[in-house]
């Protein structure tokens, strides 16, 4: 991967801030891991649906923008399949399904430690042809 586009990513603040590290980035793919934290559970004591988006997420932003152009989603739909706990080590891999001038389609896979699929998403990047 390229150490400019890595930097690149590195600066997402929200991510650092939710503890989220980027442990590998392909052309159109991405790998994010996070450790879910008492301040992350929603009432039930589980996992907040939002902080399992936002890794998605994360891994979303990484595989869609690691060609070096700036790429900006429009629309993610992500289906929760099992409850996060505190404690849990969740990774988030995206990859790319279809990638053309415009539009580019990415799928996110979010396992805990056990391999156990915790949510999948689905979404669609609009793509500028705006360096970075």
């Amino acid at each position: 991967m390229d150490e400019k586009i890595l930097e690149h990513f590195k600066r997402d603040k929200y991510a650092e801030w939710l503890g989220i590290n980027i442990e590998k980035v392909d052309n159109g793919y991405a790998e994010v891991t996070m450790k879910v934290t008492g301040d992350m559970t929603n009432f039930h004591g589980s996992a907040n649906g939002g902080a399992i988006f936002s890794l998605a997420d994360v891994a979303f932003a990484c595989a869609s923008n690691s060609y070096g152009t700036t790429a900006v989603g429009i629309t993610v739909t992500i289906h929760y399949l099992k409850a996060g706990a505190v404690g849990d080590r969740l990774r988030a891999i995206a990859t790319e399904d279809n990638r053309s001038n415009k539009l580019g389609l990415y799928r996110m896979e979010v396992r805990n430690e056990t391999d156990d699929l915790v949510a999948l998403a689905e979404g669609m990047v609009y793509r500028t042809k705006q360096e970075f």
